[in-house]
């Protein structure tokens, strides 16, 4: 009698850690699975940037604009309007990507005007964007723009740990 028991919860232990084992081995798995999709996105974005590298200013602009339409149902006269000052800025981005490499050559004093020079020109951006959108379409895109930069903050500061 003692010993059917002692077998009856011994085949109940088993079963419990035969449970366990599988959800441990379980639960690896997709943190395994997920390490890697995280990988995979990671090169996908890095493949994507060097392809982007070869579009002309135009094409970046029409793209940023149709991006911009869709997140702030622009109508015609500001579809128009926004591009011109979207290749406006990505013929500087351009620019200063091709001499960025430059940059590690510059002195303070060089350094310094140049970073000044590029949030003159975000501010003049931020201005003419503003004149160009409604109040609540603007309120909209600095709302988007927030949140896509404290992720950029939250994702470097995941990094550093």
């Amino acid at each position: 009698m003692a010993s059917e028991a002692s077998n009856a919860c011994n085949s109940k232990k088993n079963k419990q850690m035969k449970k366990l084992v599988t959800v441990l081995l379980l639960v690896s798995v997709i943190a395994v699975h997920a390490q890697e999709r995280k990988g995979d996105r990671k090169e996908m974005r890095k493949e994507l940037r060097e392809k982007m590298k070869d579009f002309t200013p135009q094409q970046m602009a029409d793209l940023r604009v149709k991006k911009l339409t869709l997140a702030l149902d622009l109508n015609e006269s500001q579809q128009t309007r926004l591009l011109q000052l979207e290749t406006d800025k990505a013929v500087t981005m351009k620019s200063r990507m091709e001499n960025r490499k430059k940059r590690s050559e510059l002195s303070s004093e060089e350094l310094y005007e140049a970073k000044k020079n590029r949030l003159d020109a975000q501010i003049a951006y931020k201005k003419e964007l503003k004149s160009i959108l409604t109040e609540a379409q603007f309120e909209k895109w600095e709302k988007g723009r927030k949140g896509k930069r404290g992720m950029k903050k939250r994702r470097q500061g995941h990094k550093k740990r």
